[in-house]
């Protein structure tokens, strides 16, 4: 089956803000900050923090309703398929999780257990669970790990509807999307703002203000992936999301090793780190590119493939 390329840039785009928040979390930075250190802080709360999680988990929903709905075309027993992508998924976190407590894999191994029963609902059943899930999230709960299961059936409801396969036809309906998350943007940050001075609820607040961000970025990209030029200009985008899960693993141990041979721990500036994030992107582009054009996958996702299916294809 054809990959769709834009799924793929997406899925790198998100790798890319990932690291910048991984890093600050895996490395105790210098607290006495410097004002350049200062603004780049400001600009990641204002852009970046809570807004990649949230397209990574709703590219985690799209990539279930294309593997189940090819499984089942294939005859492949999809429930039984997915529940073993799930299981091998889950000891990858695991072990992810002892060097990087907090990341995402362990929890969306976890949460994607809660998709299996709803794999043949209609495309609208799909989108009211999650509308229904992350309104309770966001707007009354506060639980990340709930507000990722409701972007994983928002996910889901894009796969269902095409959205990756047949952008043009949802063109007015990205517009208008796009204009509305761009207009709601502001407003919600400084409703977010208000929250958490008021009630101190930091995931609500995170959350409600990170929600418009995340929408704005998914449509402007998809919008913008329909002209040829812009996906072949992304392209090195495209192969770093190709292989998302052998990235994201490899940008914690880089991160790590870095940490321990510089002497980083309460030392480093945030400046430096987001530096060092930019060149470690640069340098997994390059190396991506590279490893796809000798191989299909990436290493880590052919050993996830070869625990799904059990053999080699």
């Amino acid at each position: 089956m054809k990959r769709l390329a834009n799924l793929d840039i997406l899925r790198g785009f998100a790798l890319c803000g990932i690291i910048l928040i991984n890093i600050m979390q895996l490395v105790h930075y210098n607290m006495d900050r410097t004002p350049l250190d200062e603004g780049i802080l400001q600009f990641l709360y204002f852009a970046v923090e809570q807004r990649f999680y949230v397209i990574f988990a709703f590219l985690f929903g799209v990539s279930f309703h294309i593997f189940i709905s090819r499984a089942e075309a294939r005859g492949d027993r999809p429930r039984l398929r997915f529940t073993r992508r799930l299981l091998i998924l889950l000891v990858i976190g695991m072990i992810h999780h002892y060097f990087q407590p907090g990341e995402a894999l362990l929890v969306y191994a976890i949460l994607g257990f809660f998709l299996i029963p709803f794999y043949r609902v209609k495309p609208w059943v799909s989108l009211l669970m999650a509308l229904f899930i992350i309104g309770i999230s966001v707007g009354w709960l506060g639980i990340a790990q709930l507000e990722a299961l409701g972007m994983f059936f928002l996910g889901k409801w894009a796969g269902q509807i095409r959205l990756f396969a047949e952008p043009g036809r949802y063109r007015k309906g990205l517009r208008i999307t796009q204009i509305a998350a761009l207009v709601l943007i502001w407003p919600l940050h400084l409703a977010g703002n208000r929250i958490l001075d008021q009630f101190g609820l930091v995931d609500i607040s995170s959350m409600l203000s990170g929600l418009p961000v995340s929408v704005f970025y998914v449509t402007t990209l998809i919008l913008l992936l329909r002209h040829p030029r812009i996906e072949r200009l992304l392209t090195p985008l495209g192969n770093l999301g190709r292989m998302a899960l052998t990235n994201y693993v490899s940008q914690t141990a880089v991160i790590l090793l870095l940490s321990y041979l510089l002497h980083w721990p309460s030392q480093v500036h945030i400046t430096v780190l987001m530096i060092t994030a930019l060149f470690i992107l640069i340098i997994q582009m390059i190396l991506s590119n590279w490893w796809l054009s000798r191989f299909a996958i990436g290493p880590i996702e052919y050993i996830w493939r070869l625990g799904t299916y059990g053999q080699k294809s």
